[in-house]
């Protein structure tokens, strides 16, 4: 059986490194005990083969293999791009 892999959307927050953005993926969750809604961040490095993403683009990404050290996912689309 073969697993599925994910996606999730983020913000792009830097694109200072060659073929490689850092995305922000905000997801709320719950806190057990007082049941409040709470903002969580993760950010990931993330393969962007033709450099097309700017700081502020809205993007979908997705697990592939690992590209290096510190980077397993790669660019899916972008969902919405930043006017410059």
């Amino acid at each position: 059986m073969v697993r599925q892999k994910r996606v999730m959307r983020g913000v792009v927050t830097s694109t200072k490194m060659a073929k490689t953005i850092t995305v922000q993926v905000t997801r709320t969750v719950r806190h057990p005990k007082y049941q409040k809604f709470l903002k969580r961040h993760d950010s990931y490095h993330v393969h962007d083969e033709q450099n097309r993403c700017k700081e502020g683009d809205l993007v979908s990404i997705i697990e592939s293999k690992p590209f290096s050290k510190t980077k397993a996912w790669a660019l899916q689309t972008v969902i919405q791009s930043v006017e410059a």
